[in-house]
């Protein structure tokens, strides 16, 4: 990896390292979702004037799950395995976006929608490889996670702020949540990411 150090990871860098890493297909398949997700939401800003990276957003969602399967043999936080690779390649920016998909960072309430907070909360509409709901994934969550009441109770709290989140979004874009039920129809991401990071208003106005 070494040889990546130098300029900005861009989105066939990251299909690069997922192949690589040997990320597992239905990863691969949730991750696309993801970042599909995050640069449409990136475009909805600035169609209203508001600037985010639509690069950083490709490239979070595309890797927050890069150590997930190694994870799940590890034990140890995906997130933060996730965090400490891409830092050590020297992608400080995209590493934190990988820290911090899992869990909110109290500050949110206060400050204006960035990158990290866009990929968190695009990761809570995908269930596995399907685009839902933010209260049919919570459930799914906790389904697989709420082993016993604390942990129930935490998610419980981080779905009440990623409502507050979902509502916070949708009120500067000026658009409803179920917008993005309409990414459903897309089948092949890759090229839709690539054209959106290009020009992302003339990529979604083709598509719909």
């Amino acid at each position: 990896h070494r040889k990546m150090k130098k300029g900005n990871l861009n989105i066939e860098k990251a299909y690069f390292l997922l192949k690589e890493e040997g990320v597992p297909p239905h990863i691969i398949r949730h991750s696309e979702i993801v970042a599909l997700i995050s640069v449409f939401i990136g475009c909805l800003y600035k169609k209203v004037g508001k600037d985010l990276n639509l690069r950083l957003l490709a490239v979070g969602g595309l890797l927050h799950d890069i150590k997930k399967h190694e994870s799940l043999k590890s034990g140890r936080n995906h997130a933060l395995l996730g965090y400490e690779f891409l830092k050590e390649l020297g992608f400080t920016k995209e590493a934190e976006i990988v820290k911090y998909h899992v869990y909110l960072k109290p500050y949110f309430y206060f400050q204006k929608i960035g990158e990290k907070e866009v990929v968190y909360y695009a990761d809570k509409r995908v269930k596995h490889e399907e685009i839902v709901s933010l209260k049919e994934r919570f459930k799914d969550l906790k389904v697989r996670y709420g082993r016993n009441l604390k942990t129930r109770i935490k998610l419980s709290l981080l779905g009440k702020a990623t409502e507050f989140l979902e509502k916070k979004i949708f009120k500067e874009v000026k658009e409803k949540p179920e917008v993005i039920d309409r990414l459903k129809e897309i089948e092949e991401v890759r090229g839709v990411l690539e054209e959106a990071v290009k020009d992302c208003s003339a990529c979604w106005r083709n598509l719909f």
